[in-house]
């Protein structure tokens, strides 16, 4: 569909690989049940050759925002019995389409500065994985569950600059491989989500029952349940702190057109 896209503008001069590591910081509503995430972010750009300052291309992010893990018996289907370690993790993904606008002929600039506006979709997810103490690998969990699903429309906008590194690794070959630094101004519409890592204060001002995960006392027999966070709401409000690499390639330099 991109590539669909980008044919009304011309031929596609140059393919933008990015990756790297993004750090958020909720703000407004947000930002009283969440402190900040850390996570990844991956993207993908097209420029088309007679619009050499405009980029089009899609982005991906995920980051984990609260993580609880605790020591339980848990009770198998089979009716054993055994300690495992209760893992849950809060986290959202970003996916999102747009452009980047470079904000001068940046061919032979070793630092490229743009501006960035994008739309799309964001998950807010909590997971439940439970895992095997003795499994030092932890390669796969023994049981998961999804404790809560969620998502809204959003969009987000921002600024940043490439910075070219080529000329370290190989000066013959500018423009291909850059760092890039970056911030974006994310919003969207009311969403729910949890947050094992909530300020204290806050607790109080969920507006949805706790969530609990039931448990086996061996001993007893007893079952009873364990804490693994609230559910808030709010409005998405976030800054978002991106810094990673690109790769630079020309189709035609491939034999991709």
């Amino acid at each position: 569909m991109l590539l669909l896209t980008t044919a009304a503008f011309g031929q596609i001069q140059d393919y933008d690989f990015g990756i790297g590591y993004a750090y958020a910081s909720p703000i407004g509503t947000m930002n009283k049940n969440i402190t900040r995430g850390n996570g990844f972010t991956m993207d993908f750009y097209v420029t088309p050759e007679k619009t050499s300052r405009l980029s089009l291309g899609m982005d991906l992010s995920m980051v984990f925002y609260g993580h609880d893990k605790s020591l339980q018996e848990y009770t198998f289907s089979d009716g054993t019995v055994a300690k495992m370690n209760i893992v849950v993790d809060n986290y959202f993904t970003n996916l999102m389409i747009g452009g980047r606008y470079y904000l001068m002929n940046v061919a032979d600039k070793k630092v490229k500065p743009y501006v960035t506006i994008k739309g799309g979709y964001s998950w807010f997810r909590t997971d439940l994985n439970i895992y095997d103490p003795d499994d030092n690998d932890h390669c796969e969990p023994v049981d998961t569950d999804l404790l809560l699903k969620d998502g809204t429309f959003s969009v987000s906008g921002g600024a940043g600059f490439h910075w070219d590194l080529s000329s370290i690794f190989k000066k013959k070959a500018p423009n291909r491989f850059l760092f890039n630094l970056g911030v974006n101004l994310t919003f969207g519409g009311e969403v729910n989500y949890m947050n094992t890592d909530a300020p204290e204060q806050n607790h109080t001002n969920h507006n949805h029952s706790d969530v609990m995960a039931q448990f086996v006392n061996t001993q007893t027999q007893v079952v009873h349940e364990h804490h693994v966070g609230y559910v808030y709401t709010s409005y998405l409000e976030m800054v978002e702190l991106r810094a990673g690499f690109v790769f630079r390639m020309e189709p035609r330099t491939y034999g991709l057109f």
